[in-house]
């Protein structure tokens, strides 16, 4: 079976070491945490861990967090962009960047400075135990024959799961505009949906299948990740013939009404905190990845990744 490379969002993804022994960066007076999306969601998770770091460090006097749900994103981007205080850091991932694109109203990209990626989680493709997907090559070959045939579950539409699976039907040389995604608003639902025999099959972060894989609620085909995870039994994608490695990542932005040395002490926090070993336990922790990319290297994988994720968009017919 002949398979094509595709562009994977999580392209150039890689753990890097930390305690790097880089230098305190200058102490901030007031950052406050911009989260799109509910409280307790997995943004809202990555913004506690982080102002539990600053404070730990004393790297800001005062350290909040503001959840904004609307408009699934779209309100807050248009506030922060709008009038990003100093001091505001918009925590971004994946489904972010595609509630813009799918917005169109409001100038995401240009309307931001992308400061760094500190974290990712990679993602598992699983099925039921008694599940005729025997082997990521069954479920391949399923898709080949009949891109419309097998149900697949996962986030919500537009977030990563779907992003994913997009992604992994271009890499087999599937029509992605006949997929059939079932979006569900939480892992729990999906995998009971799997379970049940609802759908056949679904992508779900590590960190939330990885207990009903060791129950034995769940097999997994394949992972996301560019090498096979620990306790989990299954090849990567690469190894099974499509070439893409993806994270669901987390990372920080700056409002551009910032002038450049407020901005460059942000990105200076942001660069401690990644490269700092209590980023790297915090991580472990909550099951992410450290996967830290900063300043200028950031902000030309972020305007690709908005690209690349415009365009995908358009392939499964969501544009």
């Amino acid at each position: 079976m002949r398979r094509r490379t595709v562009f994977a969002l999580g392209a150039g993804v890689v753990a890097l070491a930390a305690g790097c022994g880089t230098a305190d960066p200058p102490i901030q007076r007031e950052i406050a945490f911009v989260v799109p999306g509910p409280s307790a969601g997995q943004n809202a998770a990555f913004a506690r861990a982080m102002k539990s770091l600053i404070e730990h460090r004393r790297w800001a006097r005062k350290v909040g967090i503001s959840s904004q749900p609307g408009g699934g994103g779209t309100l807050a981007i248009a506030r922060f962009v709008a009038a990003g205080r100093q001091g505001d850091l918009m925590v971004a991932d994946p489904a972010l960047v595609a509630v813009a694109a799918m917005d169109r109203t409001t100038p995401f990209v240009g309307g931001t400075w992308p400061l760094a990626r500190l974290a990712g989680q990679w993602e598992v493709l699983v099925t039921s135990p008694g599940s005729r997907f025997r082997t990521f090559d069954d479920f391949a070959a399923a898709l080949l024959r009949d891109p419309a045939g097998p149900k697949v579950a996962g986030g919500a539409t537009g977030g990563p799961d779907h992003l994913l699976y997009g992604l992994t039907a271009q890499g087999l040389g599937a029509d992605t505009r006949l997929l059939d995604y079932a979006p569900f608003p939480d892992c729990a639902q999906a995998v009971e949906a799997i379970v049940d025999g609802r759908v056949a099959i679904g992508f779900g972060g590590h960190r939330d299948v990885a207990a009903h894989i060791r129950a034995g609620r769940l097999r997994p085909l394949a992972v996301s990740a560019s090498q096979r995870l620990a306790g989990v039994d299954a090849p990567t994608l690469i190894e099974s013939g499509v070439r893409l490695v993806y994270a669901n990542w987390w990372g920080l932005l700056a409002s551009r009404t910032l002038g450049e040395t407020q901005r460059d002490a942000l990105l200076a926090l942001c660069q401690a905190i990644g490269e700092s070993s209590a980023w790297e336990q915090a991580c472990a922790r909550n099951g992410w990845t450290p996967m830290l990319l900063a300043g200028d290297d950031f902000r030309q994988w972020f305007e690709a990744e908005a690209g690349r994720t415009k365009q995908l968009l358009g392939d499964l017919g969501l544009l």
